[in-house]
């Protein structure tokens, strides 16, 4: 039956979503290493991370000085602190009083003996860069931590996540060359430490520098209500926040069902719709389908951590669908966005 292949077929789009990961975890993925500050990179990204944490979880910063330089992918390193952060605001969910809940980062030059004590045994370099993630939780149970970065390991319920965060960090953090590690903090919570060498100098003359290309900027702003769907609180309340910078309302449902729901309740009053493709429950191509009658020809954007031909073929018969891949340049998103709404 047709209700039996389009399951086969969006069981098969779950698996390359797997698969992707687990490439991830096994550091065979696609990288592109340039040099790093992580002093500007984190600082830069605590300003986002700010956004993304509950009202009742304060994010604190401790940065060090004279940090090295390291060779990493930017985008995949940032992947990293964010999926950290987030996990320690779950991990304190329902366990801290509000207001005692704390995400603290920390940046650090250490020596490699001194790496070499907080567990990377085989610190490579004669200094190492630390970025650390910790919470004022409960701490890793004892008998948890040596597994917590395997893939598919979770202390979450059902369907409520698939085990890949932390290994999916893991293996960012090989990619870079460095290591990771979790400890828990006496009368507080865990610590998530990344180590990284510092860059050699025959590596740093082999690694073009990313210029920074000063450009006058492009109006990005825009008007019009857009229903933003995705299951992820990060990359929602990022992208969330990016564009109501740019004026545009934004409508946020965290899965498919909630989405129809206030796609529904709004009726003809929705300008485009932006969806994740894979969420628990109803998924992104599902959710149009049933959608479409109260969104009119509003157009629809899907991002997405894959190919859109692994899913093009659940869009028979729709038109006025765009496709933007993951990770999500917010940049680029506020240009399709305007590009699709304001064509013209």
């Amino acid at each position: 039956s047709y209700e039996g292949l389009n399951e086969i077929r969006q069981t098969a789009i779950r698996a390359a979503d797997l698969v992707r990961k687990l490439l991830a975890f096994s550091r065979k993925s696609t990288v592109r290493r340039e040099r790093l500050d992580l002093g500007e990179l984190v600082g830069e990204f605590a300003v986002l991370l700010r956004r993304l944490l509950r009202e009742d979880v304060r994010l604190e910063t401790d940065y060090g000085r004279d940090l090295p330089v390291v060779l990493a992918d930017k985008s995949q390193l940032e992947t990293a602190v964010m999926n950290l952060a987030v996990n320690a605001r779950d991990a304190m969910r329902g366990v801290v009083e509000p207001g005692d809940a704390v995400v603290t980062i920390k940046t650090r030059r250490l020596s490699q003996s001194e790496a070499r004590q907080m567990g990377w045994i085989a610190a490579p370099t004669e200094a190492v860069a630390l970025i650390e993630v910790s919470d004022t939780g409960t701490g890793v149970p004892p008998e948890l931590l040596d597994k917590i970065f395997e893939p598919f390991f979770t202390t979450k319920a059902v369907n409520e996540g698939t085990g890949m965060g932390l290994a999916t960090v893991y293996g960012i953090v090989e990619q870079a060359g460095g290591h990771i590690n979790v400890a828990n903090i006496e009368g507080a919570g865990a610590a998530f430490r990344i180590f990284l060498p510092e860059a050699a100098e025959a590596e740093l003359a082999e690694t073009p520098v990313v210029e920074k290309v000063v450009k006058a900027p492009r109006d990005l702003s825009g008007a019009g209500r857009i229903l933003f769907v995705e299951d992820e609180a990060a990359v929602r309340g990022i992208a969330a926040r990016l564009l109501r910078q740019r004026g545009y309302e934004v409508i946020e449902a965290e899965d498919g069902e909630q989405a129809l729901e206030l796609a529904e309740e709004w009726a003809g009053q929705i300008d485009m719709m932006i969806s994740d493709v894979i969420m628990p429950g109803l998924d992104g191509p599902s959710l149009l389908k049933k959608a479409r009658p109260f969104l009119g020809d509003a157009p629809v954007m899907f991002i997405s951590g894959y190919a859109e031909s692994d899913f093009s073929d659940l869009l028979q018969d729709e038109t006025g669908v765009s496709f933007l891949p993951k990770p999500l340049d917010i940049k680029t998103l506020a240009e399709r966005v305007k590009q699709e709404l304001h064509a013209g």
